[in-house]
């Protein structure tokens, strides 16, 4: 695409943290809103410039509809982009604006982190520890079903820290040593999880274990096996009930998948955000020693397809490629940033003080 104007040369013109970036227009969005570039490429920023588009719900939630095709193009060509200044107050705004919007059919059965419904699918981003980070991932790629775009909403901004970041999968994945990327493709992936039976005491147990490792009866919405069961089998998992009261189940995966829309292959694998590295002590899923005994299973293993273990030399290599490639931009109160649920990984930084972002998941992709 190329109506986007944005003079690259001009380190003042992107620089969007400045008191006033100069934007460029893009016309397939009309004259009513500006965009600018993140410095590092993505997210593309909209910003409204017109009073209605500042003050009023209504011709926001108009807007968005009308122009839902091109969002969708630049969603293709920058994997994210995030609205600015727009009218955006509380929960039921933002369950609102994204109505137009496909709902994704699997919902968050089996999901990997604790999240409550908020309001109709509106969901909390994921809950955990205020200190931890949460690397980049690709939502729910560890499942058959997945979403195929994300919507974030910043409801409340904490006082410190507490960014969702993101990362470009076409830079990340370039940058994966081919060694790397032929093992993957030969042998695929493994996600072997256990969910802890809701019921069994955990006293004792670290808010961090609570957090990761967690109860079949929440990550299933139910209390009753058949469906829980019924649910596995929906999403291609392999199960078995333990003599604990747990649950295990399996998947394999290719660590690939083709873009709906695209035809690219891309890399699509929890490998680097589900393993945890002895060093990586505030790694959302690293335990303590303490957690591991008082927890006895450990909630996640991400393994070659075959059952063979993946380096960790390898994993830490994928951690620093992360380094290289994470926008870290924080967020401002009532802003929404959608993405491209396979062009661009996402995650979170440690804060502190109240936080409430919220996401919904628009339309549902398959892959085996």
């Amino acid at each position: 695409m190329n109506e986007t104007v944005v003079n690259r040369s001009s380190p003042k013109r992107l620089d969007i943290r400045s008191s006033g970036p100069v934007p460029g227009t893009h016309a397939a969005l009309g004259d009513e809103v500006t965009v600018h570039l993140h410095p590092q490429g993505i997210p593309l920023f909209v910003t409204p410039v017109t009073e209605r588009l500042k003050s009023d719900f209504s011709a926001v939630h108009a807007w968005f509809v009308e122009h839902e095709q091109a969002i969708e193009k630049l969603l293709l060509e920058f994997g994210a982009v995030r609205f600015r200044g727009f009218p955006i107050k509380g929960r039921e705004k933002f369950r609102d604006l994204m109505a137009h919007y496909p709902s994704a059919s699997m919902g968050y059965k089996g999901g990997g982190g604790p999240r409550a419904v908020v309001a109709g699918r509106v969901m909390e981003a994921t809950r955990t520890e205020k200190d931890r980070y949460i690397p980049l991932h690709q939502e729910m790629c560890y499942q058959r079903q997945w979403p195929l775009k994300l919507a974030f909403f910043s409801n409340v901004v904490a006082s410190s820290g507490g960014a969702t970041t993101i990362g470009d999968i076409r830079r990340f994945e370039a940058q994966i040593p081919q060694r790397i990327l032929d093992e993957v493709r030969k042998r695929g992936v493994l996600y072997r999880r256990n969910f802890r039976d809701g019921r069994v005491p955990t006293q004792g147990w670290s808010g961090q274990l609570l957090n990761i490792h967690r109860p079949w009866q929440e990550a299933f919405f139910t209390e009753d096996k058949a469906e829980v069961e019924a649910a596995c089998e929906a999403g291609g998992l392999e199960w078995k009930w333990l003599d604990d009261g747990s649950l295990q189940t399996e998947i394999r995966k290719s660590g690939f998948v083709t873009h709906p829309v695209l035809g690219t292959s891309h890399w699509f694998n929890q490998i680097s955000n589900l393993t945890a590295l002895p060093k990586s002590a505030k790694h959302w899923y690293t335990l303590t020693p303490e957690d591991q005994r008082n927890g006895g299973r450990y909630p996640n293993a991400v393994l070659f397809g075959d059952g063979g273990a993946i380096p960790a030399e390898d994993v830490e290599i994928l951690r620093q490629i992360e380094v290289k490639v994470v926008v870290d931009e924080p967020w401002e109160e009532g802003e929404i940033m959608m993405l491209d649920n396979v062009l661009c990984t996402h995650g979170r930084t440690p804060y502190q003080g109240e936080r409430d972002q919220l996401i919904q998941f628009l339309g549902a992709g398959m892959n085996e």
